[in-house]
């Protein structure tokens, strides 16, 4: 299971804190990039199952907006056939 926020999350430090919470780097865990709605993104995996799906809006070089998606019921399309 991948933490969640109890609420939005805004500002660098608190999306760095919730990314680093992410089990990235960790045996058995795969980070891909991705196309996500079209924008640049990410995706984290265990197992074949998708935990985590990022989708980013950039402006320029400038990361403004992040949407993390870590509900199961919504990572279905994302698992690895």
């Amino acid at each position: 299971m991948v933490p969640g926020p109890n609420g939005t999350v805004r500002g660098a430090n608190e999306v760095v804190r919730l990314v680093m919470a992410l089990p990235a780097g960790r045996a058995g865990v795969e980070l891909t990039v991705e196309s996500v709605n079209g924008r640049a993104g990410l995706a984290l995996h265990r197992a074949s199952r998708a935990v985590a799906v990022v989708g980013a809006e950039t402006a320029g070089s400038k990361v403004t907006a992040l949407w993390i998606v870590l509900n199961p019921a919504k990572l279905g399309g994302w698992h690895r056939r």
